[in-house]
């Protein structure tokens, strides 16, 4: 069993390696999709999906059988192809210090992509390591309904109300109560919370110029 640590890894700008073509690959490629990394695909064929995503340039498709310099300073390697051969012949040719998923066998990697909840910048990753996928995604449907689609605002309004408090001339204890007051179910009113900002605007320039 993986001895595995949940862990939020930024990509961006990283060179990305997908061997493989299909829809397990389509689905690790539309995860990172918004992640500002570079997308290599390795793969004679590819999903329609995946061929699209070459057209409009969001990933780069790379008609070919794999070669062990595909991936050459390749940051994360996602093997997932649907020969067994293949793809322990990736994860033999990967660079020492590279993160690798390995979607035949996640034992054989040491990377997993766990069920993804996201709503904005909040972002819940539910894995119950190999003993129950059905389960993991059980958790999910139900956190679906209990984080909706209006958490993605109220995550932008608190970003903003404690980009404002981070910068306000206050002790950091009065910043700390101002933040944990605004953990508040009733602010998942979107006029509240431009309400809220405005006034905290004002609350904070008073107590700077005190």
């Amino acid at each position: 069993m993986m001895a595995s640590i949940p862990m939020m890894i930024d990509v961006k700008g990283q060179k990305v390696v997908v061997v493989g073509g299909g829809k397990i690959a389509q689905r690790r490629i539309t995860t990172l999709l918004d992640t500002d990394a570079i997308i290599s695909v390795i793969s004679p064929t590819v999903t329609k999906t995946i061929e699209s995503l070459h057209i409009q340039k969001s990933v780069y498709w790379q008609e070919k059988v794999f070669e062990e310099s595909d991936l050459d300073h390749a940051f994360l390697i996602i093997v997932a192809t649907n020969n067994s051969a293949i793809n322990h012949w990736v994860i033999e040719s990967a660079p020492k210090n590279a993160l690798i998923n390995a979607v035949e066998d996640a034992t054989q990697g040491n990377v997993q992509f766990p069920i993804h909840l996201k709503r904005g910048k909040l972002s819940i990753a539910i894995s119950t390591t190999g003993a129950s996928p059905a389960f993991a995604k059980k958790i999910k449907h139900e956190l679906e309904n209990e984080y909706d689609e209006r958490y993605q605002a109220y995550m932008d309004f608190l970003f903003d109300a404690r980009q404002l408090v981070k910068t306000a001339n206050i002790d950091s204890n009065e910043k700390k109560k101002i933040l944990h007051s605004l953990i508040n179910e009733e602010l998942l009113d979107s006029h509240l919370q431009k309400k809220t900002l405005h006034s905290l605007r004002i609350e904070l320039h008073k107590k700077a110029s005190e």
